[in-house]
């Protein structure tokens, strides 16, 4: 395997100095002097259930870890009729949802919910769809099934004002007139009216995420600890920071103490029973009361240890070890939807993709994450963060489930669309339109046929194995794992697999991707937040009466006395955007507006937007395009022969950091990474959403691939860990895209 540093030697910097801190922008600039911003990429912690998960044995069925209901499953059960009636109905499954998430919020500490919408509000939904079942007319395969959506999408009546995890929404001018508008008039986006009023689905709750898609750790929720719901009461911490906190290793506790049922063995009877037997105590049916109890006292020592015992300086710095503590990060920015999908609250989280926010907590809570081609889903009603990168998609529990959440939610051209569906005629997100001409890659064509005579299923699919993303950061479990994903593909699905050499995709444009990603998304952040002045939305304040409220922090009202020279507007903006925008967010805008400042605008922001042209279209030259109406067309030759059809490689880097809620500082929060390092994160989600490409990112154990035996003796191996590959095609791709991950 090649071995690549990110940065080329034109900036100064040797392939091998992986201790030195890099500039995200220099490397996009032609002449520049300082540095914005820099990340160190060897720095990353690769700590991994350092506590719980550690403990396990190198065997596969150490990776168990607690059985899902599958949306398939729950569809085909509501529609089993026996003597008593159906077997399951949408209200017994969305009471057991409820009563995972309440124990997730209150127990666990998961910090999940931005919002979980009460019991009876629940309910409401899950009787008109067991309505529609008794009738025989469901809507979808969706119909009925519990469903959360990110905080940064409007859902209409169910959340009035989507926050975006930010402070800056929440006392917003909009919400004054919110209660005054008409019920069917109330905001919605048009992939939540898609999915709760076409599909049927059943919305269980508001999904955490970072302040306006801002992070890639969970730990950037601008709101800190005033969501004002029912679960977040009591919930006093040191910190003013709440971490969504990743659930493998409290699953992974509780399916020890469970009947011991393997996940894929589980039956229809263990689920009924289970939804039966569910409480808001104890919705996993623990019979050992005893170790339950003594798991959440546990979890309530390290969530909010400092407020049950006073810890001296030795004792901070011991908890602090990522080497005892169990609480890790569940990714970002898409954390909530992830931690809701794994722990299983929710069977479907909808959410939106910039520069890898789905794929990269996917991979570290054993979820699937997918995200469709730029443009496939309308942003209609998604709150912007950049706009040529936003791209609206979801986390679903298994393959399985996002191949039905696909076939649902995709546009059908041949179903009577509706005022605000989106179509390729009619787009509403103009951004998209350089991506989708219809002469060759219109979105609705249909996927190339294939011969049914193919003993193995993807025996005519052509897979890429790119040089250019072996990257010498990569560990060496995670480059095993990309190689025996590779195998598998070949050995057992009959793919061919063929390597792309750095002629072909050249690592110089990977390398630059990081950086460019981070000048044009802090560019467009700032121009898309700008709009959060105080006078036309953001925070409604009275300076005076403002400057002592407990809802902000002391050092934050300490500001306030830079204003003073100020004019009247200056001093409200100014107040406005300290008060409502987070640390990250703040951070991102400044970088932006100095990349867009006429002395960088040339040497940096067009600098990136051409790495970003490059970078794509040398993907687009490897890649098939989705409509070659014949798919042995490559026997006549042409360069089509020589392209493949998806690309696979590793979703991230590194493994889940360490977390510790105990330290006001958010780079002291996490072990071995700070808020710049995590810019690294993304490095290799990043090129595809550049690119506008859809991509699926899978978790893989060892034991699926049958090769936990041959790597159990290495000294690299660890039966807890779970590595996300994703596979991406060209713009259309998706369903050969989801068949090659399935």
């Amino acid at each position: 395997m090649m071995r690549r540093h990110l940065l080329p030697s034109s900036t100064g910097i040797r392939g091998r100095d992986c201790g030195r801190k890099y500039s995200i922008f220099r490397a996009c600039s032609i002449g520049a002097k300082t540095p914005i911003a820099t990340f160190n990429l060897k720095k990353t912690n690769l700590g991994y259930y350092q506590q719980s998960l550690r403990q396990q044995h190198h065997d596969a069925n150490n990776n168990r870890l607690l059985p899902r209901m599958s949306i398939e499953r729950a569809s085909r059960l509501f529609r089993t009729v026996d003597d008593e009636g159906r077997a399951l109905t949408s209200q017994d499954l969305t009471r057991h949802c409820y009563h995972l998430a309440t124990f997730g919020e209150k127990q666990l500490q998961l910090n999940a919910y931005a919002k979980l919408l009460s019991l009876d509000e629940i309910l409401e939904q899950a009787s008109k769809s067991d309505e529609r079942f008794r009738r025989g007319c469901p809507k979808s395969i969706l119909d009925g099934i519990p469903v959360t959506i990110k905080a940064n999408i409007a859902v209409g009546k169910w959340w009035e004002m989507p926050n975006a995890g930010s402070r800056i929404l929440t006392h917003g001018k909009g919400n004054a007139t919110v209660a005054t508008t008409h019920i069917d008039e109330i905001y919605e986006s048009d992939i939540a009216r898609r999915l709760l009023k076409q599909c049927g689905a059943v919305l269980i709750g508001i999904t955490n995420m970072d302040e306006f898609g801002m992070g890639s750790l969970g730990i950037n929720n601008g709101l800190h600890n005033t969501l004002g719901h029912d679960l977040c009461e009591g919930r006093q911490h040191k910190s003013n920071h709440s971490p969504t906190y990743n659930p493998l290793p409290w699953i992974h506790r509780i399916s020890l103490m469970t009947s011991g049922t393997e996940p894929n063995a589980a039956g229809d009877e263990h689920f009924l029973k289970q939804i039966i037997t569910s409480t808001p105590e104890n919705p996993h049916c623990i019979e050992d009361k005893n170790a339950l109890e003594n798991l959440l006292e546990e979890i309530q020592e390290w969530t909010r240890g400092c407020n049950i015992f006073e810890e001296t300086e030795h004792e901070k710095s011991r908890n602090k070890s990522s080497t005892t503590s169990p609480l890790l990060s569940p990714g970002g920015s898409s954390s909530g939807a992830a931690v809701a999908t794994a722990h299983g609250s929710s069977l479907l989280s909808i959410g939106t993709d910039t520069g890898g926010s789905l794929r990269l907590p996917s991979a570290w809570t054993n979820t699937v994450g997918f995200k469709p081609s730029y443009g496939t889903w309308s942003r209609y009603g998604v709150v912007s963060y950049a706009s040529s990168l936003d791209t609206v998609g979801f986390i679903a529990g298994s393959m399985e489930c996002a191949k039905i959440a696909w076939d649902c939610l995709q546009d059908d051209s041949g179903r009577t669309t509706e005022i605000n569906d989106w179509n390729g005629d009619v787009c509403r997100d103009q951004t998209a339109r350089i991506y989708h001409n219809h002469d060759d890659r219109d979105l609705q064509s249909t996927p190339r046929p294939r011969s049914e005579s193919r003993s193995k299923p993807l025996e005519s699919i052509r897979i890429g194995i790119p040089s250019a993303f072996s990257l010498e950061e990569c560990p060496p479990f995670i480059s095993r794992m990309w190689s025996i994903g590779a195998h598998h593909l070949r050995n057992v699905g009959g793919a061919t697999l063929v390597s792309i050499p750095d002629s072909k995709v050249s690592s110089e444009w990977v390398k630059l991707s990081c950086a460019a990603y981070y000048v044009l998304a802090c560019a467009e952040a700032s121009s898309n937040l700008s709009r959060y002045d105080g006078v036309r939305y953001g925070l409604d304040l009275d300076l005076d009466a403002d400057m002592n409220i407990p809802t902000f922090d002391e050092n934050e009202t300490n500001k306030f006395p830079e204003l003073s020279e100020m004019n009247a507007l200056e001093e409200r903006i100014s107040a406005t955007r300290i008060l409502g925008f987070g640390d990250e967010v703040q951070r991102r805008v400044l970088a932006g507006t100095s990349v867009l400042s006429s002395d960088r605008f040339h040497s940096h922001y067009e600098a990136a937007a051409m790495v970003r042209a490059r970078l794509s279209r040398s993907l687009e030259a490897v890649l098939r395009s989705s409509t070659i109406e014949h798919n042995d067309e490559r026997v006549n030759g042409g360069d089509d022969c020589e392209k493949v059809d998806v690309i696979l490689v590793p979703t991230a880097l590194s493994f889940p950091c360490v977390l510790n809620p105990l330290f006001e500082d958010k780079d002291s929060m996490t072990e071995g990474m700070d808020s710049t390092m995590a810019f690294a994160n993304d490095v290799m989600t990043i090129p595809i959403s550049l690119g506008g490409f859809p991509s699926v990112s899978v978790p893989l154990f060892p034991a699926c691939c049958g090769e936990h035996k041959k790597i159990a003796s290495e000294e690299e191996f660890d039966g807890g860990k779970i590595v996300g590959l994703q596979v991406f095609g060209h713009r259309g791709s998706e369903d050969i895209v989801l068949k090659v991950a399935s």
